[in-house]
């Protein structure tokens, strides 16, 4: 089943059906959206220097609609230092996160789905990924969205990496949101 851009239209036509007592039209409808519910096994978490191994052979860029993404751990460190105009919140919980949080920050993500058989942890099935286009692939293939993966432009983007150690000093050193576990993985 493909992620569709029409679920509000689909999905009105099926509410329409039934509230008009056509419980076969509106079952016919539902059939065209239907989702197998599966078990999903426990993914091993990509450890911080594959990850950081990822975002730099993919240039810092979202191998699926190309935006340059941005280093996650920059983002507290410009919250702390900017508390007023650039708000964090570690939840990114709505009215106290900056925008650019949720629309740019680098992920890692599976080409495969490990749910689909992919491999959690091989370099080749894992991409530079901002984070909504990620939220919106979920566990669907690139096929079943009708996406492509990018190839990769030779670029100097680094995310904002480099000025990573420098942020974090100006910020005071914090040791929360593991900072020092990144300051590591970076090298």
């Amino acid at each position: 089943m493909p992620d569709r851009d029409d679920y509000p239209e689909v999905i009105a036509a099926i509410v329409a059906r039934l509230a008009d007592g056509d419980r076969a039209g509106a079952e016919r409808g539902m059939a065209e959206i239907a989702y197998a519910r599966r078990t999903i096994s426990r993914r091993q978490a990509i450890q911080r220097p594959l990850r950081i191994r990822v975002f730099r052979r993919d240039c810092w860029t979202c191998r699926y609609c190309g935006r340059r993404t941005i280093f996650y751990p920059v983002m507290p460190l410009l919250g702390a230092i900017f508390p007023e105009h650039f708000p964090y919140h570690s939840n990114w919980k709505a009215g106290q996160t900056h925008p650019a949080v949720v629309a740019c920050t680098a992920v890692v993500d599976h080409v495969v789905p490990g749910a689909l058989g992919g491999g959690w942890l091989e370099e080749s099935n894992l991409v530079t990924a901002c984070w909504p286009c990620n939220a919106r692939k979920g566990d669907l293939t690139l096929e079943q969205l009708g996406w492509r993966l990018r190839t990769v432009d030779e670029s100097s983007w680094d995310g904002l990496s480099s000025f990573y150690r420098r942020l974090w000093e100006i910020a005071g050193k914090p040791t929360d949101e593991a900072h020092p576990q990144w300051l590591r993985a970076l090298g």
